[in-house]
């Protein structure tokens, strides 16, 4: 599920300047080129980020091969998908509530964000402990504790701090701070490590240079100007704040449960049966398909605001479906063809990672298959959330979980790697096909109460 975009005001001047605003503007000019920054420097921000990690993917794997890249393959992309579990959910606290804390001064946002990072902290390190403990678990024969089991406990704590920094630049009105602190820099810095020492390391050390740029990215955050946050870095909540984030964390910790381990169990299933290689070519081809996620969801992002404006309408059905399908078709349009280099040579994209990688052009190929109809159906997560069907959507997540996990028991044994991505894909079709249906139904609902009430005031 794509996380939601906050957008600042247009009308603050310092936040403007800071995106280049062309101050001489005339009044009507200068507030349209205000509106288009703000609404897509963030997006755009963000694709840098993404671009540095997949030059990172391909030097490592060129630099190590399909079968000493397994491992950081592997463990780099379930750390990533487990950090929002990690961070209990506080990041989008954070979203909500430092832009309240901000008349009450600095100290107020300093010390709030600073409770965040500490609970998120905590819960963090006990699920990195619990990979620590897979990792040694798993370790293959002669099995056995090594040093490197311990950096999942490092990376999850400095993954969920990283997202909760990054969310609380956003909730100051900087989103462009938070995407470069949440997202670029880590994964700049990282790409300046596996540039630099991709040779001469292998997948250990190259996991301990991932750990390494989240955790240079949280100090940098520290330290950013415009960081309000910056006087504390972790301070313990008093049992009622305490209680109170724990209870709000709780709904969206659940929602990143369930998106996480529809990847997670469904890799670790892949993980025992599968030779190395094979997990190096289906986290890889998983890996360009991700670039084409956050490239639609940087595109769907931009219509949230019209979307939830259009949901407030007493006949909300046609005003939000003509922004729903333009969102869709808008994205479709701008990655077609892309998807289409893709799937027309997929091999030949496979091939970007080293002539090994080849093998795994049928399981890319099928991806950007999936990916296209997941742009056909238009942003079905935006839709519910704008529309407030939040409770659902949780809801649906759950039902996805277990009909990905249950395909993925019966697919992988027989077909591999495309056991796993057919699993995913057919989860992820049914989730939108029910939850665009769903929300039509609710509008369709809203909009036959609201003539109800127009024909009883009538009579009146």
């Amino acid at each position: 599920m794509p996380p939601a975009t906050e957008f600042p005001s247009s009308d603050d001047a310092d936040d403007m300047e800071a995106y280049g605003t062309i101050t001489e503007a005339p009044g009507g000019l200068r507030r349209l080129f205000d509106q288009v920054v703000v609404t897509l420097m963030p997006s755009a921000v963000r694709l840098i980020g993404a671009g540095f990690q997949f030059l990172s993917t391909i030097m490592v794997a060129r630099a190590l091969g399909s079968n000493a890249s397994a491992p950081f393959f592997f463990w780099s992309s379930v750390l990533m998908t487990s950090g929002p579990i990690a961070s209990y959910g506080l990041e989008q606290i954070a979203l909500r509530n430092v832009p309240r804390l901000e008349c009450e001064g600095k100290e107020a946002v300093a010390h709030f964000v600073g409770n965040l990072r500490a609970l998120s902290f905590a819960i963090a390190l006990i699920i990195g402990l619990i990979w620590s403990l897979y990792a040694t678990w798993t370790e293959p024969s002669p099995g056995g504790f090594h040093l490197w089991h311990l950096l999942p406990l490092a990376a999850q704590g400095a993954i969920s701090l990283t997202l909760i920094n990054g969310e609380a630049f956003k909730g100051l009105s900087r989103p462009v701070f938070g995407t470069l602190y949440g997202h670029v820099l880590p994964a700049g810095i990282f790409f300046l490590f596996v540039l630099l020492f991709a040779p001469y390391l292998g997948s250990p050390g190259i996991l301990t240079a991932y750990v390494a740029s989240f955790t240079a990215g949280v100090l940098l955050a520290q330290i950013a100007p415009g960081g309000d946050f910056r006087h504390f870095f972790l301070c313990w909540p008093d049992r009622v704040v305490l209680r109170s984030l724990l209870r709000e964390g709780f709904p969206v910790c659940c929602a990143s449960v369930f998106g996480a381990l529809g990847f997670i169990i469904p890799l670790a299933i892949c993980d025992r049966l599968l030779p190395p290689s094979e997990i190096s070519h289906l986290t890889a081809a998983f890996r360009v398909a991700i670039l084409f996620v956050v490239l639609s969801s940087a595109i769907h992002s931009v219509f949230a605001p019209d979307l939830s404006r259009s949901a407030e309408s007493p006949k909300p059905l046609v005003p939000v479906m003509r922004v729903f399908w333009k969102a869709g078709l808008i994205a479709l349009g701008t990655l077609i063809l892309p998807l289409a280099f893709g799937i027309l040579f997929p091999s030949e994209t496979m091939a970007l990672f080293g002539e090994e990688f080849r093998s795994g052009a049928a399981i890319l190929y099928w991806l950007l298959i999936f990916q296209i109809l997941y742009l056909l159906l238009g942003p079905m997560a935006y839709l519910l959330l704008m529309t407030g069907q939040t409770i659902f959507l949780a809801r649906l997540g759950v039902g996805k979980l277990i009909l990905t996990i249950t395909l993925s028991a019966l697919l992988i044994p027989r077909y591999n790697g495309l056991g796993m991505v057919a699993a995913m894909g057919i989860g992820g079709l049914a989730e939108a096909v029910i939850g665009i249906g769903y929300a039509l139904w609710k509008m369709k609902v809203k909009g036959m109460q609201s003539n109800s009430s127009t024909e009883k005031e009538v009579g009146r």
